[in-house]
């Protein structure tokens, strides 16, 4: 990299595409991140990003991911419901400003 030149300058960003954040409510399990990107894998996805955050008795994560398909959505929500210590599970389109 020539010198004066930053990391930026030399590859262009790409642009993201429309994303979907998968939201989960769970109990304190520390086998729940594991199997969502598991799930997640699955779907030849690999996130643009996870979040999570752990309160006094569940566990709550986002998990960002390209836009799918409803077909495909729908079946990931469904694999998603049943995880046992999943309590709850829904997707949402992210809107790009």
């Amino acid at each position: 990299m020539p010198h004066g030149q930053t990391r930026a300058q030399r590859a262009p960003k790409t642009a993201r595409p429309n994303l979907v954040r998968l939201h989960v409510s769970g109990d304190i399990c520390p086998n729940l991140l594991p199997r969502l990107l598991g799930l997640v894998a699955q779907f030849d996805e690999i996130p643009y990003g996870i979040a999570l955050t752990r309160c006094p008795a569940s566990l709550k994560l986002s998990i960002d991911l390209g836009r799918l398909e409803d077909s495909r959505a729908e079946i990931l929500l469904n694999k998603v419901a049943v995880i046992p210590t999943v309590r709850g599970a829904r997707l949402v389109a992210l809107r790009r400003d």
